[in-house]
């Protein structure tokens, strides 16, 4: 029985060969991702102009306003687990019209 190929990361990058395959210099690479989800809570007069704030961000693809328990979610992506806290903790923290966030990191992709 032949075990199917499944991608592996190295460096930040993710290889479709086995690891006893690579040839590091025509290895098929794409960059790999680290997601979020950020979860937000501002007043109700504030929520426009705190998703024009975000929506001005790098790495942050996707901003929505929500009826419920937040009011904002937004979807973070970057290249690597540092530039992901920088962009949730530090740049996000600048903006001063949101009251609360609460930060999903998603650890991996399940297709």
């Amino acid at each position: 029985m032949q075990k199917t190929q499944q991608p592996f990361e190295l460096n930040n990058l993710v290889c479709l060969e086995l690891p006893s395959e690579i040839d590091k210099k025509n290895c098929p690479t794409f960059k790999a991702s680290k997601k979020a989800l950020l979860l937000i809570n501002a007043a109700p007069e504030d929520s426009l102009k705190v998703i024009a704030d975000l929506k001005k961000i790098e790495g942050i693809s996707e901003v929505y306003s929500l009826k419920g328990m937040y009011d904002i979610i937004a979807y973070v992506e970057a290249e690597s687990f540092e530039k992901l806290k920088d962009t949730t903790l530090e740049r996000i923290r600048r903006i001063s019209n949101i009251k609360s966030k609460l930060t999903l990191t998603l650890i991996k992709d399940h297709a």
